[in-house]
């Protein structure tokens, strides 16, 4: 009887005809919308946090690479893709060190140490931002939205995070993930279903969770990071709709502005856990967002 050798590798096990850089530039053609709303909203200053955050994690891979003797793997463009999340997802009057220092956060400690590009068991990205809160969130300022009318908070207005200025751009960018190929459609809109019925049933005031861009920003270009969500398709459904529940409750609930970051980990943490109770029925999607 012949031997035949088989390959075990780590998850997850995605077939794709797709090259890692094709769909990481794809995932920056999305986020176009969204950092040019933010800038243009916020002014000049998100350039540079934009430009500082990007800076960081490609010299961060670089000089992880070096020390381990490897060769970097920029071309890739996850370490670009990685700075340009976290940019958007930190206040725009955030100290520049503060965002460099996340950027090697998420980069080195979240994305490199656990093995690189798809080993990682959260969000880079979402983890450096949870990160700087924790570490230094009296040195994070931010500017309130303030009462604005449905029109504003939807074309765009100064305030909150870089990337949340404007929930029409966010959309934008993500129907343009999904019309691609690069995400499926059922995690961003799962995440926003059950945040806007929460927000309408319980909350009694559909605006509060429903005009809140962080929770769109994660669901579209956070949510679906393939190495940190569940990889089975029922146990997307399952990890979307967790993502939701806990955004909600942290938002609407506990008043808490970062509350969709501090959702995205723990349905990061519970995505294995999940995809346990759906083995033999992963999704062969094409998905891929730091």
């Amino acid at each position: 009887m012949e031997n035949k050798k088989i390959t075990v590798a780590s998850s997850p096990h995605i077939k794709s005809n797709l090259r890692v850089n094709r769909i990481m530039l794809d995932v920056l053609i999305g986020l176009v919308p969204v950092a040019a709303a933010g800038i243009y909203f916020n002014g000049l200053n998100g350039l540079l946090v934009l430009l500082t955050t990007v800076a960081a994690s490609m010299a961060a891979e670089v000089i992880f690479k070096k020390l381990l003797h490897k060769n970097h793997t920029l071309n890739d463009l996850s370490a670009v893709v990685t700075g340009s999340i976290l940019a958007l997802i930190l206040p725009v009057d955030v100290p520049l060190w503060i965002a460099a220092v996340s950027s090697f956060f998420a980069i080195i400690l979240v994305k490199e140490v656990y093995g690189g590009l798809g080993q990682n068991f959260m969000n880079p990205a979402g983890a450096a931002k949870v990160f700087a809160v924790v570490s230094y969130g009296a040195l994070l300022k931010y500017k309130p939205f303030g009462d604005l009318s449905l029109a504003e908070r939807l074309i765009g207005e100064a305030g909150g995070n870089l990337g949340e200025a404007s929930i029409i751009a966010i959309v934008v960018g993500g129907l343009y993930l999904i019309f691609r190929g690069i995400i499926r459609a059922r995690v961003p809109f799962t995440i926003l279903l059950v945040s806007i019925l929460f927000s309408q049933f319980v909350l009694g005031d559909v605006a509060i969770l429903g005009m809140n861009s962080s929770i769109y920003l994660v669901a579209f270009f956070l949510a679906n990071d393939y190495a940190s969500s569940s990889i089975t398709n029922g146990g997307k459904w399952v990890y979307a709709a967790l993502l939701g529940v806990f955004a909600a409750l942290f938002i609407g609930v506990g008043k808490n502005v970062e509350g969709a970051y501090y959702a995205l980990l723990i349905a990061n943490v519970f995505a294995p856990f999940i995809d346990t109770f759906f083995k033999g029925k992963v999704s062969t999607k094409k998905e891929a967002t730091a």
